[in-house]
């Protein structure tokens, strides 16, 4: 990594985030660094701020050429080297330090407390079965940080998809402009006056990623028998990382049951699964697919008997499967960091123990996890009542999705789109509108102004089957 930005500059929007994949907050300068500069030298490289407390408490540094020159002989004692840019700076009357520690041209790095690889806001030792799957492991690009040479700026970059990774963030960008906070986000550079983005950078915030990155494509599939032979519902997502994996959620609770459980006044909802658990399952699929293979894509597959979320690539370089769901190792970690500051995944390593204990309370079966050149997560569904499972209204059995009971049952009374989409907690109107086409399609939803589909007082009301689709559903 290169700086781009005035040290003062990135202090400032480092601090309004924890450290993570590549921001390292240390209150002195000690030996220990030596763990820092070889985890970031293994991985793509990051930025370390001295004078800084964990709780990023800004103690100060008394900043000299003594200081400079012990931060050079730690870099150098490392083996091989290490390359660091140190920017000594003020911040509010502090004396601070940048140390930027570039990715490594011959990895693994190693010091003398031995390998250490960065996994999110850790510096992760490895031990001899690890650092043997890294070393060969290595590539002399990983392709998340390859540039992506077909993206032109801006008129490729969708700002409406950037606009709200910012929100969803909740970083403070403090009058940065756009490029520079791709560039300190680590999806992008500048190439003289032109600003270059990465792959990562593109399957966030392309207007169009598979143009670029055919990989980036999820297929959301509804099978009606359990050996994948008729297809009942199709929906290949093409928009940004963090669009396709709402759109994927969508899918899912559109096409799986819910159990309604009266409490007083009040009807509660229990989804066939967790909610909690499918996203787990996204995320992990999203944040650890081998961006290297394009034959295949993320695949979402939902069946009468079970759900199948697959991604391309199985574990990660550097994780047996007996260390499964106890380590965390990143494939992609510039793609797990933006998932992280988008409040996406956690940086624990916990998220497998977590489904797993989410199934168990809410009494499903655990799930089954399969690593081959594909990483599989297989949900076993519970047989619907009458032993029948899964199915749409209509000739496959009576039965709806959980998005589609809560719609029909809001419309009893004619409703705005609007209304609706506040009630299936949609933001978006191209996101919410197939839901309501597909009632209307299936005779379920009706709308009160047919002839003018754009009128301002058009409203979408229940109709009479969808009433006794609501009863044979209950």
């Amino acid at each position: 990594m290169t700086a781009r930005l005035p040290a003062a500059s990135e202090f400032a929007l480092a601090l309004s985030a924890w450290e993570g994949q590549f921001v390292e907050f240390k209150e002195s300068v000690s030996d220990s660094l030596a763990r820092e500069f070889v985890a970031f030298a293994n991985s793509a490289g990051g930025r370390i701020f001295v004078g800084v407390a964990d709780d990023k408490q800004i103690k100060g540094v008394a900043v000299t050429n003594r200081l400079l020159s012990q931060v050079v002989d730690i870099a150098r004692h490392c083996d091989p080297p290490v390359s660091v840019r140190v920017v000594p700076f003020k911040h509010e009357g502090h004396g601070l330090l940048m140390i930027e520690v570039a990715e490594g041209k011959h990895k693994p790095h190693g010091c003398a407390s031995g390998y250490f690889l960065r996994t999110g806001p850790n510096s992760q030792k490895l031990n001899r079965h690890e650092l043997v799957e890294f070393v060969r492991s290595l590539e002399p690009v990983i392709v998340e940080h390859q540039d992506c040479p077909a993206f032109r700026y801006p008129a490729d970059f969708d700002e409406a998809a950037f606009r709200a990774f910012l929100r969803e963030s909740g970083a403070s960008v403090g009058g940065l402009s756009a490029e520079d906070l791709l560039i300190n986000l680590g999806c992008g550079r500048r190439q003289g006056r032109r600003l270059v983005l990465n792959n990562a950078g593109a399957l966030f915030f392309a207007k169009n990623p598979p143009s670029f990155l055919p990989q980036a494509r999820v297929a959301c599939v509804l099978f009606q028998t359990p050996e994948r032979l008729h297809i009942l519902d199709r929906k290949d997502l093409e928009g940004g990382l963090l669009e396709n994996l709402q759109q994927a959620e969508v899918f899912l609770l559109k096409h799986l049951r819910v159990r309604y459980e009266i409490r007083g006044m009040d009807r509660v909802e229990h989804p066939e699964f967790p909610v909690a658990v499918l996203r787990e399952g996204l995320v992990n699929a999203f944040a650890h697919r081998d961006y290297s293979v394009r034959g295949g894509n993320i695949s979402i597959e939902v069946f009468p008997d079970r759900v199948a979320i697959v991604n391309p690539g199985g574990l990660p370089p550097g994780l047996s499967p007996e260390d499964f769901g106890r380590r965390s190792v990143r494939r992609n970690p510039l793609v797990a960091d933006l998932l992280f500051r988008a409040h996406k995944i956690e940086r624990t390593g916990t998220g497998i123990g977590r489904m797993r204990d989410a199934l168990a309370q809410a009494k499903c079966a655990a799930p089954e996890f399969r690593f081959t050149s594909f990483f599989e997560l297989l949900l076993a569904r519970r047989p619907a009542a009458g032993g029948q499972v899964g199915g749409k209204w209509g000739a496959s059995g009576g039965q709806v999705s959980p998005r589609d009971r809560t719609i029909l049952q809001f419309c009893k009374t004619p409703r705005f789109l609007k209304e609706i989409m506040v009630e299936i907690g949609i933001k978006k109107r191209d996101h919410a509108m197939p839901c309501v086409k597909s009632l209307i399609e299936s005779g379920l939803l009706a709308p009160t102004v047919p002839d003018r589909p754009r009128s301002r007082i058009q409203k979408y009301a229940t109709t009479t089957d969808g009433v006794k689709c609501l009863g044979n559903a209950a």
